[in-house]
């Protein structure tokens, strides 16, 4: 039954405004907090009295009670009132999830702004993925196991929140099957989730399906589809605006063998940002194995070197060999003539003779004022 508008919970601290979302395992309320006027919170109720789902329900408000990151939604009550119904009381996130987004956009969404806002998701699942339990001070992964566009929230400063812990789970070692309801959503969880065993591999999958959602406007196939054999629709083919990076991201990401995705959060991360922080493809020439190889030799003779010295630097037949052959040799009193291509030597004796022809000027300077 659902609640009205101005109906009161936990004796009359919270009334209930309005609806913000219904499911199968709740509805979740927008309510007033008397304790602290003008403060708004968003209250999820459990519908199913079941002891698993009860049980389930309060697993949730524990776990989402020990996470604190500024991606994840912040929980401040849990209480279970006389009908039995439990109830989870969390920091309302004002703003639209993005479902909505896209469906507003009405095509695929940018990819810049949808990898900046898979950023923030990212950050909140490696700490997640990486959380320690205080009370046993061993690492207890908390895994999410439902990422989906509905799941995360954009609020109106860009912040972007993971909500919907509902069928989140604890992973470890000796208890490696699901603990709570054995729950998928078609298109985002993939096939192992389908028999209830999931770990941090998991919410990669689901994370990389969302990032095919947001990019192409369409959700993809089931992972039971894709794990019979039937082929990921090319993305690039339905979006061209689309990096070959992010491309080769999401196609890793969604592998139905769980040891040929990316084994950690982190690693999806370095990989996926990788394009961001450099060059736009085929924006640039491409560099050459030269320019790769430089030693850590000629970067320590390089920053011994005046720039007069490479700008006053005459050419050298045996030296001047192309265009990184300046770049490879910067010096000759400190690197060996050297062949493009390959890393030049860096001669200690030439910075001794350095020194050496330095001490020598001084003693003949000091001579003359004699």
């Amino acid at each position: 039954m659902t609640l009205e508008n101005g109906y009161q919970l936990q004796q009359g601290r919270y009334t209930i405004q309005r609806v913000l979302g219904e499911g199968g395992m709740g509805t979740v309320y927008l309510a007033t907090d008397r304790n602290l006027p003008g403060r708004l919170v968003a209250i999820k109720e459990n519908a199913d009295a079941t002891q698993t789902a009860q049980e389930q329900f309060q697993r949730e408000a524990v776990m989402l009670a020990r996470l604190v990151h500024p991606n994840l939604p912040r929980v401040t009550d849990h209480f279970v009132e006389p009908s039995g119904l439990q109830y989870l009381v969390m920091d309302y996130v004002e703003g639209d999830d993005l479902r909505e987004v896209l469906r507003q956009q009405g095509g695929p969404l940018p990819e810049a702004l949808v990898l900046a806002w898979i950023e923030q998701v990212m950050n909140a699942l490696e700490h997640m993925h990486n959380w320690i339990d205080p009370a046993t001070r061993r690492p207890s992964p908390i895994i999410h196991r439902d990422i989906k566009p509905g799941n995360i929230k954009r609020t109106p400063n860009g912040r972007i929140v993971l909500v919907d812990f509902g069928l989140a789970k604890y992973e470890s070692d000796d208890e490696p099957t699901v603990v709570g309801a054995r729950a998928f959503t078609p298109g985002y969880s993939p096939v192992e989730q389908y028999g209830g065993g999931t770990n941090v591999r998991s919410d990669i999958y689901a994370l990389g399906a969302t990032l095919y959602t947001l990019l192409t406007a369409q959700r993809p196939p089931d992972a039971t589809v894709l794990a019979g054999g039937a082929p990921l629709p090319s993305l690039r083919q339905v979006n061209p605006q689309i990096s070959r990076n992010t491309e080769r991201v999401i196609l890793r990401a969604m592998q139905a063998q769980e040891s040929e995705r990316f084994q950690n959060i982190r690693a999806m991360r370095d990989t996926l940002l990788n394009r961001r922080s450099g060059a736009a493809e085929g924006n640039q020439p491409a560099r050459t194995q030269a320019e790769y190889t430089l030693s850590t030799y000629t970067k320590r003779a390089t920053a011994h070197t005046r720039p007069h010295q490479l700008a006053d630097w005459p050419a050298n037949p045996k030296l001047d060999r192309g265009p990184v052959a300046l770049a490879q040799c910067p010096a000759p009193a400190l690197a060996r003539p050297c062949t493009p291509g390959q890393p030049p030597k860096y001669s200690r004796h030439g910075r001794r003779r350095h020194h050496a022809n330095r001490d020598d000027n001084r003693d003949d300077n000091a001579n003359r004022l004699q």
